[in-house]
């Protein structure tokens, strides 16, 4: 009788549609995921597995111990015997390096602070945009040109002080995040029975970090500010060979200026400085392990069997 009875047809909208569609269910990430070399990121709220090696991100569906496994014999073939600590190594890796080129393309904050203040007095003051560049500008570079005179003038402080007093120096060569060479100079003086110690110049390395070149940048500023070698007691460098070289060495081109000056080597490389007083057995093991560092680090294809 059912079939000749004329009954309302449901509509499928009254159906809720947690009861009709199903949400689909995706594997969470395991740390044992590791030894396949992969790590996650999340993408549109959802974890997705992420090879610490080529920091390739595949498909949610590939959150599968198989399907890591097979990326990693297939690309990686020669990486798939690494332990996990391996794999760490390299995800530690990978995240310095997102974080290296977040503050590189990060602006800095102080920077956008006070542009955003600028803005909201000229606004303030309904100028035009164009009074930044009138009087902002002007006023700005009046600031620089003060600062820079403030600089020349505690520069000027510091050599009247070292005039006709011993002095010792401490050098080093570094580099900065352009890979700039700079040839730091500190100085050591007493004034007043106190010693004191400060920056004396910080000049860019333009060409190579030669010794002779290195002694040129040091000898034309104490020439400039009328300084005398002959008032040099001390010298302080680290233990490479353009510093410490007995012959050749930026040490040795300064005694020829300041014959009493004394070369000491900088305590912070302690390593160097206790190699030079060991035994001549265990010295000639150090020398054997040094060459053999050296003969891998500096070969591509060999270096990556210890990695």
């Amino acid at each position: 009788m059912d079939k000749f009875l004329n009954r309302p047809k449901r509509d499928n909208l009254e159906f809720d549609s947690s009861n009709t569609v199903r949400k689909s269910k995706h594997r969470k990430y395991d740390e044992s995921y590791m030894d396949y070399g992969f790590t996650y990121t999340v993408v549109e709220n959802e974890e997705r597995p992420q090879c610490v090696i080529c920091f390739k991100v595949m498909a949610v569906e590939s959150m599968l111990p198989n399907k890591m496994n097979r990326h990693l014999e297939t690309v990686h073939q020669i990486l798939k015997h690494k332990p996990r600590t391996y794999f760490k190594s390299k995800l530690k890796a990978m995240r310095e390096q997102k974080t290296t080129f977040a503050k590189h393309a990060k602006i800095p904050s102080k920077a956008l602070l006070a542009s955003y203040k600028v803005a909201y007095h000229v606004a303030k003051c309904k100028k035009p945009h164009t009074i930044a560049e009138q009087l902002i500008l002007p006023a700005a570079m009046d600031m620089v040109r003060r600062i820079l005179d403030l600089a020349e003038d505690i520069n000027d402080q510091l050599i009247d002080k070292l005039k006709g007093k011993d002095f010792a120096l401490q050098l080093d060569e570094a580099t900065d995040n352009n890979n700039d060479g700079h040839l730091i100079c500190y100085v050591r003086f007493i004034d007043g029975g106190v010693f004191h110690e400060d920056l004396l110049f910080c000049r860019t390395i333009e060409s190579q970090a030669r010794a002779v070149d290195l002694f040129q940048m040091l000898d034309s500023f104490i020439t400039e500010n009328n300084l005398m070698w002959d008032m040099c007691c001390g010298i302080c460098t680290d233990g490479a060979r353009s510093m410490s070289g007995c012959y050749n060495g930026l040490q040795a081109l300064i005694k020829k200026k300041a014959p009493f000056a004394v070369w000491t080597h900088c305590i912070i490389h302690r390593e160097a400085l206790a190699s030079k007083s060991i035994s001549p057995t265990l010295d000639e093991v150090l020398q054997s392990t040094i060459k053999i560092v050296n003969f891998v680090k500096t070969r591509p294809l060999k270096s990556r069997c210890f990695e």
